[in-house]
């Protein structure tokens, strides 16, 4: 063996042993946030791909992924909760959830009454609870790596400026505007929206609405017609009897974009168009 070539074996073999253990990330949209957060240091490894968290399966990569990460994030068990035996004894996995940098909204009933001890686990949706994970993120990453603690920071705060700037410009003006839902998922942007919740069709999308529940729809709708916010795979069948209604299918698990401030706007602005729609 050449002199050369022992030399490059060498420092292959001493770049692999001097490798930065990965960060994984459980869901889509925390991933989306923690790959602005430690872009030009390092990329998070996606764990539940094409998973919304809600139903898991684990493949034996996954599980080695968890076992060599450094930096565990997930939701929590509220949303991710078939993960809790697999990160529920790890000192590497950090629960957003469970860390108390937000705070979460309870679950509602499909006439808008608030469940008490739920929690709505679509935290992101909300422009303040993403600016909030990506500090939070930065801040681990730093304690763990300090080296790098000027890069995370300085992605932090651009990605807060970007995701507060993208919440200005959506900004609902007047009035807070009606809409139903398919199933309540879409609660954290209400706010940012100035949106109102008038009902859902059902508490779980899996469940077709009941017909008690379209004839309360119908009975207290606030104009003649709707905007209805639900999953793109929602039958036509399902809410058909609703009458005058503006469809908007919503993917809040953002899985087809790359960058989570292009998919929260995206996804803000067809809202917006739909409850303007709904108005004219």
């Amino acid at each position: 063996m050449s002199r050369l070539l022992a030399f490059c074996l060498c420092f292959i073999s001493a770049g692999m042993a001097w490798a930065r253990p990965p960060m994984a990330v459980s869901i889509h949209p925390i991933y989306l946030i923690a790959t602005e957060i430690t872009r030009g240091v390092e990329t998070p490894e996606l764990l539940l791909k094409n998973q919304s968290g809600h139903d898991v399966q684990l493949t034996p990569a996954d599980r080695k992924m968890i076992q060599d990460a450094s930096l565990v994030i997930w939701v929590g068990k509220e949303h991710e909760a078939p993960l809790e035996k697999a990160l529920g004894g790890n000192t590497r996995a950090v629960s957003i959830l469970g860390s108390g940098i937000i705070q979460p909204l309870p679950l509602r009933t499909t006439r808008g009454m608030a469940i008490k001890d739920t929690v709505d686990t679509h935290i992101w949706l909300d422009p303040n609870n993403a600016v909030r994970i990506g500090f939070f993120i930065a801040a681990l990453r730093s304690q763990q790596y300090p080296e790098n603690k000027a890069m995370y920071w300085e992605n932090a705060h651009r990605f807060a400026q970007d995701m507060l700037q993208a919440s200005r410009q959506v900004a609902g003006k007047g009035g807070a505007r009606p809409y139903w839902a398919f199933h309540d998922a879409y609660q954290y942007l209400e706010r940012p929206l100035n949106l109102k919740f008038s009902g859902a069709l059902t508490d779980d999308p899996h469940v077709a609405p009941t017909v008690a529940q379209i004839k309360y729809l119908h009975d207290s709708r606030p104009s003649a017609k709707m905007c209805l916010l639900a999953e793109s795979s929602a039958s036509p069948s399902q809410y058909r009897k609703l009458g005058d209604i503006v469809f908007q299918p919503v993917g809040e698990t953002l899985s087809q974009y790359q960058d989570f401030v292009v998919a929260w706007q995206t996804v803000a602005g067809e809202i917006q168009a739909c409850v303007s729609s709904a108005r004219k």
